[in-house]
């Protein structure tokens, strides 16, 4: 019949849109159909017909007893160029589908007599189309569709093609030979390292022999169990390229293994990819190293000036460009981005839109200007990029990113753009046949636990390395049996629910089910969600189970922690010799407290638990505590309180008493605080004890101010002596020196080894003695009373000048020394300057060997409750804290006491310089500010010395 000559169904609601199915559906003669005009149709066929036509999933309708059939255009496709559409529109069934009748139709029948959905995946259904019968392989889901009466009226058939998967997946695994292949062959070393504990899934012999080890013992071991000594300076950048998904490559990296306990040092050429599984997932990272040892002795023998930097810059194999102002106009542009743009050399001052006009409308431009505006970066993987290259339209495929360039003040001034052209990688996972990653992705790094167990007795037919090295049984498990490689399931209920699945088809489903397993011969616990899921065949016959897993035993591993931490914590609070308790919400709700807590309210536990504490206990309200315990949930800082005067039962009737308070913020492990721990100590009877006592001292006060003048008189006598002492010997010295060089010179030429040896010793000594009386001199007069040489010290312009007379040494070994916004204090300058120097210069002095000293001086305010005890806060003051930090040899936490006493040293004369008298300058000198000093330290990783000053004295 002509379609053309039906009037189209155009007032149905139902047979709106669709696209080409849906102009079909409206103009087929319908009434000539067993279903009769559509205006007669059921209100369960129109609402279906309606969700079929306006999908964009591919769908199918089988209708009534002779099954007249339906479909929209995402199902279309399905059927050809020539083959069955557009007769298959409003068909019987059984003429539409002569060749796989005997499969379909079983299974329409199988839904409209149970009502049950079938599911099957990757299924091989072959059927006409494209003037021939085509295999094909389907994925989909018989579904009942019930007609107005509730009785099962149709069958919905969801499904999708899936033939080039499976035909990708056969290819894979021709291809997995040649992948290994290139493996062993390859001239680079080659690891790949999944997940987040880094664990060796593939390497190649090149990689092993690098780091001198044997293949078979490094392949499923954590990198970094195999190669500790590297962790510090490569697991950071592997972490980075895991997470942000961008590739890292570092060329003329340094790097050290360990053999047999000696150094083996060199260079690598590095490329950290991001490696992907098959729905572009990130599970772990590719490592491609080339040993360029040799070729950086080269280079750094030639690199003499700036210039050669920028040739490095300039020839660097990842394509690098810098656009600058509102218009982006290119500043600077290596050759690698000169070639992929194939517009010549001369690009500088060009804009990027003039240099390349093909990418207008195609988002480039919005992009840049979106990340110059808004100084967020863009980045973009495996985009199709369609550039003019020597007058030809050329098309490409990119890794790039637009980073946006601050200038000193913050403010955007420009874009960087990168790129990593992957054309060729891209063609490739295009192309499956020739994609040797893609075959390694797709088969072996499942992010997940997969595997397939086939007939009634388990044979493993498939295993992922993931459910592999779950099973920590070895790699060689295929088509053995299920029960034979974990044998320790037998008695775990696992086998039946196999076999169940496999007999009924029905899916089995775990969550947090404990599954012990033998790793290492030891029989150990964890947790997984899991499931069986029946495979069938074309036949709708079980012919394997499916298992897919999530491992899930750090989740309940961390669930138990949580309950044993809060059974710890009642068990803790309870069997407090103080009174403690924990309040819990916004309200203060009573959770938890202990008898000490009880008598010290005045109340019986099962009064005031679980309620809320000022509506348990009224008589505690408006004392104040209700805004202290807000304030500690306001803003998570302890509250800590002495002598507090409160009102409280005793004896049955109010009484004011004297207690010690502290509120513990208690927090989530997202940082939220949930709870409040109060610990309480009634001092009253201290407290008038010590008023009393505090008469007594009044009467002695008198007494101590006298003995203390007294004091003050015989310093100032000591310290006259020192400096008289001190100067006096100082003579001495000079002669002994001048005399020893009268004698060398009186000796000529023909002294004796010996008698330069004791002139050595001699100038030595007297050098080491003068160093030392002129610390002591200057400690000496560390302890006069300079209150009147006080000023305004700015420490940055200080520490300027203490940088210039280091300037020698402090270029000798290539130290760097950072520090910014220290504070003004009021201070003795020579007093501070003496201070930093001495830290510096101990900094400097006691440095690594081979590695450059670095030294930090940073600086903030502190609260007066952070002060240390030995420190009294003075009203309206502020605090400083300032700690300077060094990378050097450090020392043991157990002398950190002891460094500052005079004449105190770790080490002996011959290995560091000093006299044992700079870090006791540096205490006294703190001291005399009325502040603290204190130093924290470990051998081999430096030192923190921490300095708390009153900004005024």
């Amino acid at each position: 019949m002509e379609i053309s000559a039906i009037r189209p169904h155009t007032d149905h609601y139902f047979l709106q849109g669709g696209g080409e199915l849906g102009a079909l559906t409206r103009t087929f003669d319908w009434a000539t159909s067993p279903l009769g005009s559509p205006g007669n149709w059921p209100q369960s066929l129109r609402t279906t017909l309606s969700i079929i036509l306006s999908s964009r999933f591919p769908m199918f309708l089988f209708w009534g007893d002779e099954l007249i059939q339906f479909y929209n255009d995402a199902y279309r496709p399905s059927l050809g160029k020539e083959g069955k559409h557009p007769m298959a529109l409003g068909q019987k069934a059984i003429e539409c589908w002569p060749e796989i009748w005997d499969i379909i139709y079983p299974l329409i029948q199988q839904v409209k007599a149970t009502g049950e959905p079938t599911w099957s995946e990757d299924q091989l259904i072959p059927i006409f189309r494209n003037g021939k019968l085509e295999d094909v392989y389907w994925t989909f889901g018989y579904s009942a569709v019930r007609g107005d009466t509730g009785a099962i009226e149709g069958v919905l058939v969801v499904c999708h093609e899936t033939t080039e998967k499976v035909t990708t997946v056969k290819k894979l695994q021709e291809s997995d030979t040649r992948f290994q292949q290139f493996m062993d062959e390859a001239a680079l070393g080659i690891v790949l390292l999944n997940g987040p504990e880094m664990r060796i899934e593939l390497a190649n012999e090149l990689y092993a022999r690098m780091i001198d080890k044997k293949w078979e013992d490094i392949i499923g071991q954590p990198v970094f169990d195999i190669i500790p000594e590297t962790e510090p300076y490569f697991k950071n950048i592997i972490e980075q390229v895991r997470i942000s998904g961008e590739p890292v490559y570092l060329y003329d990296h340094p790097y050290y293994v360990l053999i047999d306990g000696q150094k083996k040092e060199g260079f690598l050429d590095l490329v950290y990819q991001p490696y992907r599984d098959s729905d572009k997932n990130i599970t772990g990272v590719m490592i491609l190293c080339h040993d360029s040892s040799e070729k950086v002795i080269a280079k750094r023998q030639l690199e003499e000036s700036e210039q050669r930097l920028r040739a490095v810059i300039e020839a660097a194999p990842m394509p690098i460009g810098i656009m600058t102002g509102k218009e982006m106009k290119i500043a600077f542009a290596n050759q690698s981005i000169k070639d992929a743009w194939g517009k010549g050399n001369q690009v500088e001052g060009k804009t990027f839109s003039e240099l390349l006009p093909e990418l207008e409308g195609k988002g480039f431009y919005e992009s840049l200007d979106r990340v110059y505006t808004t100084g967020k970066a863009f980045h973009s993987r495996n985009e199709r990029i369609e550039l003019m290259v020597d007058g030809q339209m050329e098309t490409f495929y990119y890794n790039y990113s637009y980073s946006p360039l601050f200038d000193a003040d913050g403010n955007v001034y420009g874009v960087m753009n990168t790129a990593a052209n992957v054309t060729d990688i891209e063609v490739a996972r295009q192309k499956v046949a020739d994609s040797e990653q893609q075959v390694r992705s797709i088969i072996h790094s499942a992010p997940f636990p997969i595997g397939v167990y086939t007939g009634p007795e388990k044979t493993i037919a498939f295993a992922n390395q993931s459910i592999i090295d779950v099973w920590g049984k070895g790699n060689d498990v295929i088509g053995k049996t299920y029960t034979e490689i974990l044998p320790e399931l037998e008695n775990q209920e696992i086998f039946d629910q196999i076999t169940t699945v496999y007999e009924t088809g029905t899916a089995f489903h775990a969550r947090n089910q404990r599954v012990d397993l033998m790793i290492d011969d030891k029989l150990q616990s964890f947790w997984f969600n899991y499931s069986f899921t029946p495979l069938f065949d074309a036949g709708g016959k079980v012919y394997g189970v499916m298992n897919t897993a999530a491992e899930v035993t750090d989740l309940n591993r961390a669930k138990q922690q949580i309950e044993e931490s809060e059974r710890n914590l009642r068990n803790i609070i309870l069997q407090a010799p103080m009174a403690t308790c924990i309040y819990s919400g916004e309200n203060s709700v009573i959770r938890v407290a202990n008898n000490a807590m009880f008598e010290f309210w005045g109340v019986e536990a099962k009064d005031v638990l679980g309620k809320p504490v000022f509506e348990a206990m009224p008589q505690v309200a408006n004392q104040g505590f209700e805004e202290i315990l807000s304030n500690v949930r306001r803003t998570g800082r302890a509250f800590v309180a002495n002598e507090m005067v409160a009102t409280l039962k005793r004896d049955g009737k109010p009484t004011d008493v004297f207690i010690n308070f502290s509120l513990e913020p208690i927090r989530e492990p997202d940082g939220s605080i949930s709870d409040i721990m109060a610990v309480a100590i009634d001092v009253t009877p201290q407290v008038i004890a010590r008023q009393q006592i505090e008469e007594v001292v009044a009467e002695r006060t008198a007494e101590l101010a006298t003995a203390n003048k007294n004091l003050h008189r015989s310093n100032a006598e000591l310290e006259q002596f020192a400096y008289i002492a001190s100067h006096d010997l100082q003579e001495p010295l000079r002669k002994v020196g001048t005399f020893a060089q009268m004698l060398e010179a009186s000796l000529g030429e023909e002294i004796p080894e010996r008698a330069k040896s004791y002139l050595g010793k001699i100038y030595n000594s007297t050098e080491r003695m003068t160093g030392l009386i002129r610390d002591v001199l200057n400690y000496s007069q560390l302890s006069r009373d300079e209150a009147n040489a006080y000023r305004t010290v700015d420490l940055n312009t200080l520490i300027d000048g203490i940088l210039v007379d280091y300037e020698l040494m402090i270029s000798q070994k290539a130290a760097i020394i950072s520090y910014h916004h220290l504070p003004t204090l009021e201070a003795s300058p020579q007093q501070m300057s003496q201070l930093f120097s001495n830290l510096i210069s101990n900094a400097l002095k006691f440095a690594k060997e081979g590695i450059p000293p670095h030294i930090t001086i940073t600086s903030a305010v502190i609260d007066n409750d952070a002060l240390p005890g030995s420190m009294t806060a003075t009203p309206g003051n502020t605090y400083y804290k300032i700690e300077v930090t060094d990378n050097g040899i450090g020392f043991g936490q157990e002398h950190a006491a002891r460094i500052f006493n005079i004449f105190q040293r770790l080490h002996g004369k011959t290995e560091y310089s000093g006299t044992g008298i700079g870090l006791a300058m540096c205490k006294k000198i703190v001291l005399n500010h009325h502040g603290e000093i204190t130093a924290t330290s470990q051998p081999g990783l430096g030192t923190t010395f921490t300095i708390i000053l009153p900004g005024k004295q």
